[in-house]
């Protein structure tokens, strides 16, 4: 069963949240990506809090990294839906590349979007592929979410997920 701890247990996120997260087997429709082909799906929410239904951000951003087991890698996969992939540039900031390269560490972000939806559950849904997982289907990674207003900016705490497996959802607010 999947674990979910802040990496500060002091935090406390008041308008951005990491939600509904899940992970399943995923196979490649499209030949004309870029190898490794994603053999597994992730998708993940960024959440609002209650009082921000009609309310749209911009620059929402998934920071990910994945921390176990060797070898997995976010790859471009053909359900991906409009976000610009962001890679490490090697000074600390990101790069966004228009074909996603696999990479460990990624920054999915879209210009604008509406955080709630059609209900206090249901938020603004990234997907992304993955390539590499062993057998058992379990992966460990790192997620935060950040989102920008014209008067404010709002950040999720940064999460540490261990253990998900195909199949397992994790609902609703994580940080």
């Amino acid at each position: 069963m999947a674990t979910v701890k802040k990496d500060d247990p002091g935090c406390r996120g008041d308008i951005v949240f990491i939600g509904n997260i899940g992970l399943r087997p995923y196979t490649e429709t499209t030949t004309t990506l870029p190898s490794p082909q994603a053999t597994a799906a992730m998708n993940i929410d960024v959440l609002a809090a209650s009082g921000y239904e009609n309310m749209e951000f911009e620059d929402v951003m998934v920071l990910l990294e994945i921390k176990g087991p060797p070898g997995v890698q976010f790859v471009e996969h053909s359900a991906r839906n409009n976000w610009f992939w962001g890679v490490p540039d090697g000074a600390g900031g990101w790069v966004e590349i228009p074909k996603g390269t696999p990479t460990t560490r990624l920054r999915m972000r879209k210009a604008k979007g509406n955080l709630l939806r059609s209900g206090p559950l249901d938020g603004l849904t990234y997907y992304v592929g993955l390539h590499g997982l062993p057998a058992d289907g379990l992966l460990d990674f790192s997620a935060a979410a950040t989102a920008g207003r014209v008067a404010a900016m709002a950040a999720s705490c940064s999460i540490e997920i261990t253990g998900l497996k195909e199949n397992e959802p994790l609902p609703g607010y994580l940080s």
